[in-house]
C-alpha cells in the first residue's frame, strides 16, 4: 500500500498563515518601532534634564515594546510548527 502525501502543500499553508496574520504583524512591528523611537527620545530628553527618577519609570513602556515583539516571534513560530509537521509527516 503506497504512502499518502501529507493533506496539504507546505507552500500553500505557509502562504495561507503569512497572509491571515498580515495585518497584525504590520501592526505588532509598527508598534514596537514607534515604542522603540519614542522610548529613545523621552529618554535622550530626560538625560538631558537629568530626570533620572522618570528615566526609570520608562521600565513601563518597555513592556509594551516586549507584548508586541513577542507576538511578531510567537506568529513565526507558528509558521516553524507548520513546517516541522510537514517534514515529519513527509514520506
Amino acid at each position: 500500500m503506497p504512502e499518502q502525501s501529507p493533506p496539504f502543500n507546505l507552500k500553500e499553508a505557509i502562504d495561507f498563515l503569512l497572509k491571515s496574520f498580515k495585518i497584525e504583524r504590520y501592526i505588532y512591528l509598527g508598534i514596537t518601532i514607534l515604542s522603540i523611537i519614542l522610548l529613545g527620545i523621552l529618554i535622550v530628553i530626560l538625560f538631558k534634564k537629568q530626570d533620572f527618577g522618570n528615566i526609570l519609570a520608562m521600565l513601563g513602556p518597555t513592556g509594551l515594546i516586549t507584548f508586541s515583539f513577542s507576538r511578531v516571534l510567537r506568529m513565526w513560530s507558528d509558521c516553524i510548527d507548520l513546517v516541522k509537521t510537514y517534514i515529519s509527516q513527509k514520506p
